[in-house]
């Protein structure tokens, strides 16, 4: 299926609609995926259009607040939170991330989510973007970084799952 604000879709039963997306983020240019998350119909809502674009607009704007709240909540949440105890193994595992050049290094904007439209009646449009790190080890769960935007402001940010 082809949206216009969208673009190209393809349908994942119990997921919901898939596409790509094209984005800027601190510099780097990425090749996003991109899920509309179904309701119980397959028709994608008006709202999650209206969030999608929205979002899309402020976004260039939205990125330094971003950055620095990516940063803050490495060094405060995450970093030598959990790991090897060996000093050596531990300091592989968390590198020093204070600038955007370390972040940017250390992350990777992989996927936005549109979630389903009854989440937005009642809290507002909401869009979230997905982050793979390269912190912590080997991330066999896919835990990465979720960052969750209402009303394109940053509202939190945790591991991937918030978008589930």
């Amino acid at each position: 299926m082809t949206d216009v604000v969208f673009g190209e879709l393809r349908k994942e039963e119990d997921y919901g609609w898939w596409g790509r997306q094209t984005m800027k983020f601190g510099g780097n240019t990425f090749n996003v995926e991109l899920l509309i998350r179904q309701g119980k119909d397959d028709e994608i809502k008006e709202i999650q259009k209206k969030a999608f674009q929205s979002f899309m607009e402020k976004w260039p704007q939205l990125q330094t607040g971003l950055i620095e709240a990516l940063i803050k909540y490495y060094n405060e949440e995450e970093y030598y939170s959990y790991g090897p105890e060996d000093e050596e193994e531990a300091a592989e595992w968390w590198p020093e991330i204070e600038t955007k050049e370390a972040l940017l290094q250390a992350v990777t904007l992989e996927t936005i989510v549109i979630p389903q439209d009854f989440i937005m009646d009642r809290r507002g449009r909401r869009v979230y973007l997905l982050f793979s790190r390269t912190w912590g080890g080997e991330d066999l769960d896919d835990n990465g970084i979720g960052v969750s935007y209402t009303n394109e402001a940053l509202d939190e940010i945790a591991y991937k799952d918030i978008a589930f």
